[in-house]
């Protein structure tokens, strides 16, 4: 009995320190492979003994002018080097500078909007004035980075005070994430100097930005003040700080009554618009908002925005409640109902997929252009209702990722891409029986399954184009996440996901952190199926091969004629008319083989056998169905 108990001892104790890549050997890059020699990561999914990452303060005072569209702001930011290393310079994003004049860009912008990009009036580090126009060798502007040369560098441990005044002149059209909405109404997001992120990986990451691919940000605590006229009204990443200070009685009253409330109160009316009667009548009213521990800040303002609001019970353990809601343009029908559909996926989120509660107070649907999240905030056009749902569910999923496990986005956009499109389409479909991403993925991706652009998932998001960017980011990693799943079993894939948001929430995590937690949480070493989808060229295609009579049983032969391993279906059609469904895992494929078989009874005479799958990828569909003859 012992010896027996022993034993099982041995087999927990080996899934518990189960990690990726045990089987197989597993391509690890050499900057990774040091974070792991350093014990910044460890092998387990863990953070390492050693990890680290700095951290920010910003407080921001900002004045908008929608006349002019001018912005000018001053802020003071603190940092924190909490690295091991000394800093001898900084990197600070200037993202507005993507209008500048010759700025490389994936899109081309209007020539009204090309500008002289970002002003920097002062910059003092440390009680210390820089003067950026005279001293060249202290301030390097390079495309959309500004590097301060530090006169005295930031220790290991040590912290900085930077001070920055800048302005610049917000973009009219070619809206790009960010700018004018209409006469008087704006979504103004990377508007600040931005302190870049210095890591264990890459140190400072200086990814220019061109308008493609996303962003990669340290997390912060906002205090933020944004003066604008009157009868604007600002929604913002954090919570309003002052709410009687900048609306009249009536509004206040109702917003304050949405933030407990669970149906939605329609705090601004057309009739309050019309009124002119929304905000304090003073010239200009200031707005103050805070955020803790988020990785960017966002707002927009408009000064005939409707706005409806509820609130939500996301942990249904604690009874926390996180305000929903929605600012738009009476003309934007679909947006009537976006704040009640923002609960359902919120909810959905909460307690399916990623079966986490949501992690921040709030969430505002701006009705803006185009479809791009930031903490607590969601910029999306107008659309129509059908497409409404899936947009609202993938740019709010974004909420924990990369909002809450700060994932790079410019290196690994199947991170939180990824993520973001399998938890639309899982949510579209449980709520709205929609599937709008299997659409998408047979149309932009069918086609393209197995060509010179169908790169391996794990290629680095930045130095990609679309089509195969978005093949990556989206179609592939979301079907891989879906395929994990279903191998794993909804529990077990919950538990390991769960595992990994735990131990990486507030934090950075790389692909491999991933890959080892994953593993690790599961107890198996899941290289088998993560190698060749991620590090290898190849494709998906399943092939139904032969099906034949032995005895009183039929055999089915699926062929793995494409590199990558896969799930799939089959639809058994008897000589009746009526069929059966057969489900196999991506486990069919575990042991290396190149055929699965299907050998056991069947009720009835075969006519038929049909491979399919509900995200299907496969790369010819040809040698999907088999008539038995």
């Amino acid at each position: 009995m012992k010896n027996i108990i022993k034993l099982l001892l041995v087999f927990i104790l080996a899934a518990v320190n189960c990690s990726f890549g045990q089987a197989s050997e597993v391509y690890i890059p050499r900057n990774m492979q040091k974070a792991f020699d350093n014990k910044t990561r460890s092998m387990d999914g863990k953070p390492g003994v050693n990890y680290w990452q700095n951290k920010s303060d910003y407080i921001i005072d900002l004045e908008f002018d929608p006349l002019t569209r001018k912005i000018e702001g001053t802020e003071k930011v603190i940092y924190f080097n909490n690295s091991p290393d000394t800093l001898k310079e900084m990197f600070i994003h200037l993202f507005p500078n993507i209008f500048k004049k010759g700025a490389a860009r994936d899109f081309a912008v209007s020539v009204a909007d090309e500008s002289d990009g970002v002003t920097i009036k002062k910059i003092s580090f440390d009680g210390r004035l820089i003067e950026s126009d005279k001293d060249a060798k202290k301030v390097e502007y390079n495309g959309t980075n500004m590097i301060l040369k530090l006169a005295s560098p930031i220790l290991p441990k040590g912290k900085a005070e930077l001070i920055i005044t800048w302005n610049y002149t917000l973009n009219k059209g070619s809206n790009i994430r960010t700018g004018t909405l209409d006469s008087s109404s704006f979504f103004i997001a990377y508007f600040y100097p931005h302190i870049a992120v210095y890591d264990d990986i890459d140190g400072w990451n200086d990814t220019q930005y061109t308008g493609g691919v996303e962003f990669y940000n340290d997390f912060a605590d906002y205090d933020v003040s944004i003066t604008v006229p009157k009868n604007f009204v600002i929604r913002g990443t954090g919570v309003l700080q002052n709410p009687e200070e900048v609306l009249n009685g009536k509004i206040v009253e109702r917003y304050k009554s949405a933030l407990v409330s669970d149906k939605i109160i329609s705090i601004i009316d057309s009739d309050d618009v019309a009124k002119k009667n929304v905000t304090v009548q003073k010239e200009k009213n200031i707005w103050k908002f805070k955020a803790e521990n988020v990785t960017d800040f966002a707002f927009g303002l408009s000064d005939h925005y409707l706005w409806d609001g509820s609130a939500l019970v996301v942990d249904k353990s604690t009874g926390r409640r996180s305000f929903i809601d929605a600012a738009y343009n009476k003309k934007a029908k679909d947006f009537y109902q976006v704040a009640q559909t923002a609960r359902e996926v919120i909810n959905y989120m909460s307690t399916v997929l990623p079966g986490w509660p949501y992690p921040f107070p709030k969430e505002t649907v701006y009705n803006g252009e185009g479809g791009m999240e930031y903490p607590m905030m969601v910029n999306d056009s107008s659309v129509p209702d059908s497409s409404m749902k899936g947009l609202t569910a993938h740019e709010i999923s974004h909420s924990y990722f990369p909002f809450y496990m700060g994932t790079n986005e410019s290196k690994y956009a199947w991170m939180d891409e990824g993520w973001a499109a399998y938890i639309d389409f899982m949510a579209s479909s449980a709520l709205y029986s929609t599937e709008i991403i299997k659409r998408n993925r047979i149309t932009t991706y069918k086609n393209a399954i197995g060509n010179d652009l169908d790169l391996p998932i794990f290629a680095i998001s930045k130095y990609l184009k679309s089509p195969p960017y978005r093949y990556n980011a989206y179609i592939k990693a979301a079907s891989f996440y879906d395929m994990l799943r279903e191998y794993l079993g909804h529990d077990k894939f919950a538990n390991a996901l769960h595992a990994y948001m735990e131990r990486w929430n507030g934090r950075h995590p790389i692909p491999y952190d991933f890959f080892n937690s994953m593993s690790n949480a599961s107890g198996e070493d899941l290289s088998w199926l993560i190698k060749p989808w991620f590090f290898e060229y190849g494709y998906l295609d399943l092939a139904v091969k032969a099906v034949s009579v032995i005895g009183d049983k039929y055999k089915i032969e699926i062929e793995k004629k494409g590199k990558y391993p896969g799930g799939f279906k089959l639809t058994v059609t008897y000589a009746d008319g009526t069929n059966e469904v057969v489900n196999e895992s991506v486990a069919a494929w575990k042991n290396g083989a190149d055929l699965f078989k299907i050998e056991r009874p069947f009720s009835k005479k075969i006519v038929k056998v049909e491979l399919w799958n509900s995200i299907w990828l496969d790369a010819d569909s040809s040698n999907d169905i088999y008539l038995v003859r």
